[in-house]
């Protein structure tokens, strides 16, 4: 994997004065909240845990070419943005003259030298079926499809057809339950379910960050089947990451115990129900190949190491200066992630 060394000092601008002032007032508020009315500041702090992160590297378009756009009427009215890749469209590979493979679902003829032979009914009985193999793609909290685009390209060259979505209050799909800022775990979660109904259930799933815990807490309700997983950067436990949160905030005892509860009633689940540590230990799920970052800022390495540690059917693959989101266009990942789903 590629290793690249981190810079040993970044300079911080302090941010302007009024703005210093506004998250000061802020701070204060949270913290009088949480001493005076904990369940107001348990509310208010689980609206803004459940704010869209707005920062660039979740808008990248790594798609190699444009797929097939398709929308997906959901019950609150919007609806989800699909797009697909067939097996063997890449253009480049056209442009090129390269012979093409059969594509899954086509039936091939013999060869002018191996003449075809019939059944009792007439029909060719020599001829060649390819089943038809989806590789799902499901992006994490705040990302779109366009960010886990990097591996159609070697998906399609072997011959699979590669689907990836804008969950709700993502991308270009429509708002969600709680408009087109704010979203959750959940609803990441439901709209994967629904894209599963549209397009039947994958071969394989290769899932980035949050998307990650989406996936597997799907397989293990029933609501997706799949043989091939790669997990790049897993998510943390939920329930951790909600202690730092009150933490941060000045939260006393009661505020941070309601605000879990709150955070629960947005996301309509449990924050349990997406430590991918936990799901891997039931021995539910199938084989899965993980691959993190050592300086992943947003999802420390350790949660891979938990998982590894935890899940006997988990292979960690560590990468180093990719960080949570270069790791989606680095070469060396994206061959390891779409050979993991033809082994």
């Amino acid at each position: 994997m590629t290793r690249t060394d981190p810079p040993t000092h970044v300079h911080h601008r302090r941010p302007p004065l009024r703005k210093r002032l506004i998250q000061l007032v802020g701070w204060v508020g949270f913290v009088g909240g949480g001493l005076l009315t904990p369940r107001l500041a348990a509310k208010t702090a689980a609206r803004v845990w459940c704010k869209l992160p707005g920062n660039p590297g979740r808008r990248k378009d790594n798609r190699p070419w444009p797929g097939q756009l398709s929308r997906i009427p959901t019950a609150l009215g919007s609806e989800l943005v699909v797009e697909t890749w067939e097996p063997h469209s890449d253009p480049d590979a056209d442009a090129a003259g390269q012979p093409s493979s059969p594509t899954p679902g086509q039936v091939t003829s013999p060869s002018a030298d191996q003449p075809a032979e019939h059944d009792a009914a007439g029909q060719p009985i020599n001829t060649i079926t390819v089943p038809l193999r989806t590789v799902l793609l499901v992006h994490g909290w705040g990302g779109w499809r366009g960010q886990v685009a990097g591996f159609v390209g070697p998906l399609t060259r072997a011959g699979f057809r590669v689907v990836a979505f804008d969950a709700l209050a993502h991308g270009d799909s429509g708002p969600g339950e709680h408009g087109s800022a704010h979203s959750s775990g959940g609803e990441l979660m439901r709209s994967l379910e629904a894209v599963v109904e549209h397009i039947g259930q994958p071969h394989g799933v290769i899932a980035h960050s949050l998307g990650c815990a989406a996936a597997c807490r799907s397989y293990l309700n029933g609501r997706l089947a799949f043989e091939k997983l790669t997990l790049v950067s897993p998510s943390p436990d939920m329930r951790e990451v909600a202690k730092t949160f009150a933490r941060k905030l000045g939260f006393g005892k009661r505020a941070a115990r309601m605000l879990p509860e709150e955070m629960e009633k947005r996301a309509r689940g449990k924050l349990a129900d997406f430590d991918v540590a936990d799901m891997g230990a039931t021995g539910l799920l199938p084989d899965a190949l993980v691959i993190h970052d050592a300086v992943d800022k947003e999802s420390p390495y350790g949660v891979a190491r938990q998982i590894a540690a935890s899940w006997s059917g988990a292979t960690l693959v560590t990468t180093e200066g990719l960080g949570h989101h270069r790791i989606l266009i680095d070469p060396a990942v994206i061959e390891a992630a779409a050979a993991n789903m033809n082994d």
